[in-house]
Parts: structure tokens; sequence; C-alpha cells
């Protein structure tokens, strides 16, 4: 067996190696010390330099400071036009905001900080990738899944971004190789308890994922020390683990809303970019939707607090009586959601992955813990079905699960044997 020191230097240099490629591409690209990209960026730097000098969770568009990296460019000539004195705000979830703030504490609001930290977070992805397709194929499939970690288009700019796509990959494939280094040693109430605070965390760094909850429940159980199973103690734990993690969040978005809205207001102020008219125009692909109640509540000059609340009561509201009055529509928008995120575009990496890394799973498919992967990846995909595509962007938490699975298939067709990564791993 190999050593722990031994498997440890291969994945530092598995780690080391993607990272500084990633952020070799920054620089090529020129978008290491740029301002955070047009769209969902701004809402976290906002949230994080508000949380950086302790005003808490939300927005302050009107701060001179926060606006000034801005005011060079037109294409944020929309974000400046945004006015307010602070306020707090339940529209994003907690992880990446106050992962942001604690770079911009050690580093100030310094752009290029939080670009490699970035980098960092989606190399530790490929890394512990390389290791779960070395469970399976040996110490090929490991090298496999780091090249081609290095040919992703999605999962390159991702590095890059002032988005949660790094960080939700990151932990979704941390929480497959918990599974997996579970199942191989044995499940006991430490393992559980770790699972559940990765999904926690999960649930925190994208609201998405609070339809993976139910996933603590298909815990197996553990021993006692008199050697009997008690399958309810390693569920109860984890449950209990995830909801210590996601759960006072949950809470402060009540307090916060005045209303029963734990996950916040984002899923329900989005739901027409899902189901509805404008979905099906787009043919399943969100849009921003600045019509759906807008001039309603805009005409009652509602503090910004009480009109996204409002905003999200009235667009749930709404959305649901549409897909109770057209059941066909959406279902057929359920299918157009997951086409959208699955076709073929431009270059085809995520296609190709989807295909061999579906081939790699049945290859395996008797191998411990293979199940749970395959599981992942399917819950992923439902829960694209009953949200709205993003054109690609939904698959990227789980891509770095189908790339090793394409590594693993990749050192299965080149030779069986299996080397002191598998073995150690």
């Amino acid at each position: 067996m190999a050593g722990d020191g031994t498997l440890k230097r291969i994945y530092t240099i598995i780690f080391l190696g993607v990272f500084a490629a990633y952020v070799l591409a920054s620089l090529i690209l020129g978008t290491l010390t740029a301002p955070p990209e047009l769209g969902d960026g701004q809402d976290y730097d906002s949230i994080a330099f508000n949380i950086w000098h302790g005003r808490g969770f939300g927005h302050d568009w009107d701060d001179p400071e926060w606006r000034r990296p801005y005011l060079a460019s037109p294409i944020y000539k929309d974000v400046l036009n945004r006015h307010s004195e602070f306020y707090p705000t339940t529209y994003r979830p907690p992880a990446m905001p106050y992962l942001l703030a604690l770079v911009y504490e050690f580093a100030g609001r310094n752009f290029a900080a939080w670009r490699i930290v970035n980098c960092a977070i989606m190399a530790g992805g490929v890394a512990i990738a390389a290791a779960i397709s070395a469970r399976f194929a040996g110490s090929l499939a490991a090298m496999m899944t780091t090249f081609l970690s290095l040919l992703s288009p999605q999962l390159i700019g991702s590095s890059q971004r002032f988005l949660t796509e790094a960080l939700a990959a990151f932990l979704v494939t941390l929480l497959a190789w918990i599974w997996l280094s579970n199942t191989r040693r044995g499940w006991t109430i430490a393992g559980a308890a770790r699972l559940g605070i990765v999904l926690g965390a999960l649930v925190a760094a994208r609201s998405f994922f609070v339809l993976w909850v139910p996933i603590a429940l298909l815990v197996p159980g553990s021993e006692n020390s008199s050697g009997k199973r008690r399958a309810w103690r390693s569920k109860a734990v984890c449950t209990l683990a995830c909801l210590l993690v996601i759960g006072p969040w949950w809470v402060r978005n009540i307090l916060v809303t005045r209303d029963f809205m734990p996950f916040g207001t984002q899923a329900a102020i989005g739901l027409p970019g899902g189901f509805g008219p404008s979905a099906l125009e787009s043919r399943g692909v969100w849009k921003s939707d600045n019509v759906d109640g807008m001039q309603e509540l805009q005409a009652q000059h509602l503090d910004p607090l009480t009109f996204e609340t409002q905003l999200a009561k009235f667009r749930s509201s709404l959305t649901m009586r549409w897909m109770r009055q057209h059941p066909l529509d959406v279902l057929r928008l359920m299918f157009l959601h997951v086409w959208q995120e699955l076709r073929p575009r431009g270059f085809p990496f995520t296609s190709c992955v989807l295909l061999a890394g579906g081939l790699g799973a049945f290859l395996f498919r008797r191998s411990p813990g293979i199940g749970v992967i395959t599981l992942l990846v399917f819950m992923n995909i439902v829960g694209i079905a009953l949200t709205y595509s993003a054109e690609g962007r939904f698959m990227i938490p789980v891509q770095l699960l189908l790339v090793a699975l394409t590594g693993a298939l990749a050192g299965a067709a080149v030779g069986p044997k299996k080397s002191i990564l598998a073995r150690g791993a």
C-alpha cells in the first residue's frame, strides 16, 4: 500500500499544477485583475463589501467606494443605475459572499486575490476528482482526469469568475469522495457528520442544492461497540450536521423577510424564467424578467427589502397558478430545461464527458460507491428540470464527477492494473 506521504505528494502536485494552469489562463485572458463580470458578480461583490465593512449581508448601491471600480466601463451602466442605502437581502445564499468578504479582509478589495482563491478552489476539486478516478482505475485514470480538467472551457472559465460554480463543484466532488471513503472504510458517526457538514455547506453555496438534502436519509448505518448496526443513527447525525450548518441561515431569512421564506427570495423571483409564457418563448433558458410584478410593486414605492419579498410572493403565486393551468406545458418545459443544459454547443467537451462518464459508470457499476456518483449527477439533472436552464452552467458542479468517470474509463481501457494511487486512495 502506498504511504500517506506519497499520496499527499502526488495529489499536491496535481493541485499545484492545475492551480498554476488556471491562474495562467486568467493572465492570458486578461481577467485576473478585472472587476466582476457583468451579472451575478456585482451582487456577490456588493454583499461581500458590506460584510467586510461590518454592515451585514445586504446592498448599499450608492456607496461611492463600492461604485468606483465600475465607473471606468460603460458595460456597468445598468449596475450604476441601481440606487439605495444599505438594506439586508435574502436573494443570495451565504457561502460565496462570506468567503469573498474573508478574502477582502486579508487582501483588501483585490479582485485578483479572489480570482486566485477561486482557481485554488477549482484546483482542489480537480485533485479530489483525480483521487476518485484513481479509486476505480489507478494512476493513469487520475492523470487522465487531471488532463481533461485542463481541456474543459467550463471548468477553466468558472475558476476565474465571481460566481458560485467553482465552490459548488469543489463541494460536490468532496461530498462524493467522503461517501466513497466511508464506503471503503466502513461508515462511522464521524463519517456521517462530515458528510452532513459538506451537504450543508453545499446548500449554503447554492440554494439549488436544497433538493439534495434527502441524500442524508441514504447514509448507511454504522456499527456500535457491540457490533450492532444502527441505520437511523447515521442518518440522524448526517441530517443534524447539515441542519446545523445551513439551519441558522434559514432562520435568519425568516426573520429578515418576516415571512416563511427559509430559502430566500431568489428561487421564487426566478420562477417565471423556468415556468410561464416567457420560459416557453425562450425554450426553457432563463432570462432576466423585468415585467412580471415589477410595475405594480414599483408604483407602491416600497423599501428595497419589502419590494424583494413582495416580488417573490407575487411571482411564486403567479407561476404556481400558471403551472396548474398548463400541466402539459410544464412537462414540456421540464424536458426543455434538461435539453438546453445538455445539448451540444460550441466545443463539445460537456457532451463528450457526459457520454463517456455514463459509460464509465456502467463499466464500474459493481464498484462500491459508483451508485452515489450516478445518483448525484441524476439529482442534478432532476433539479434542472424543476427549475430552468442556464445553458450549461447548472451542469458545471457535477462536471468534475463526469470527468473522473471519464478518466477512469480511459484508465480501464489502457490497462486493468491499479497503481499505488488506487491502492492507497
